[in-house]
């Protein structure tokens, strides 16, 4: 068994290293790829299983993560992420080398700082400019896991970068084994939700949603407050208001993500980061009309 300090060096390299999947400035057609096609800073978004014990429970168990990258064209790459790894929360950065083949394939390995483990991606770069896409998966034996890539706005973001109405789904686990919401089941579980919210431009946000938890499903609301870095990171707290049956409960919730793409093909991609919780989202921004 690893140590607690290995097993989140395993964790973070891991997770950092599908960051290293870039995405391209130029076209990716077939045969017109290399390292400068992996340049700027992107958005990325991770889901897995451990599968082999690095000293952080019993395997399997799940992991998230949601970070961004940096490519500098010519085979080097920084990122710096925040991990849900079985619930508990690892904020990481790393460095590390990338190689990209001219059919548009890649490979990479890093590793996180300031020590720990090497690990390794395998992936594809599709589309180009702000709509370039990586993705990959790990082929280390520790995890099997897959991801995201998408170029952040290269001028970078504000608050008003997010505005308009959007589209969320997400999906995930509660590993906490905390005290359930009265009429739903008791954690762990498996959790989903699918649901639109429209944001003001100026860190305010508000929706409905449907709910899967377990065997339970219900409609619920929420209004959110959030914050947007320059580089295109975001955060969110959510108060939702649930019903049940001895009445509405309102609980709170935070996400960590990313903004990626412009105009009508806008992404955030986000993981919850509250103890316990192992869930992704995806929010698409809705044409407008």
């Amino acid at each position: 068994m690893v140590t607690r300090k290995l097993a989140r060096s395993l964790l973070l390299l891991g997770l950092l290293f599908p960051l290293l999947i870039g995405v391209t400035t130029v076209n990716a057609s077939p045969g017109n790829c290399s390292l400068a096609t992996l340049k700027g800073t992107y958005g990325d978004q991770e889901q897995g299983t451990v599968v082999m014990d690095i000293g952080f429970g019993t395997p399997p168990f799940p992991v998230v993560l949601s970070g961004i990258v940096t490519y500098d064209g010519k085979g080097k790459v920084w990122a710096t992420d925040t991990a849900s790894f079985n619930g508990v929360l690892m904020p990481g950065t790393a460095t590390g080398t990338y190689a990209v083949n001219p059919d548009c394939t890649y490979s990479d390995e890093i590793t996180p700082y300031p020590s720990g483990p090497t690990s390794h991606h395998a992936g594809i770069i599709t589309g180009e400019g702000i709509s370039q896409q990586v993705d990959f998966t790990y082929t280390d034996p520790w995890l099997v896991a897959f991801g995201t890539l998408r170029k952040t706005p290269p001028w970078g973001c504000s608050s008003s970068t997010l505005k308009g109405t959007y589209e969320i789904f997400g999906q995930g686990e509660d590993t906490s084994m905390l005290i359930p919401i009265p009429g739903f089941p008791l954690p762990p579980f498996p959790a989903g939700h699918v649901g639109v919210f429209t944001a003001d431009g100026a860190g305010h946000f508000s929706g409905k949603d449907v709910e899967k938890v377990d065997v339970v499903a219900a409609p619920t609301t929420f209004i959110a407050t959030y914050t947007v870095n320059p580089n295109c990171t975001v955060s969110f707290t959510l108060t939702e208001t649930i019903p049940t049956p001895g009445g509405p409960v309102t609980m709170t919730a935070h996400e960590t993500g990313t903004i990626t793409g412009l105009g009508d093909s806008q992404e955030v991609h986000s993981i919850m980061t509250d103890a316990g919780w192992v869930f992704v989202d995806t929010a698409n921004k809705q044409m407008r009309r």
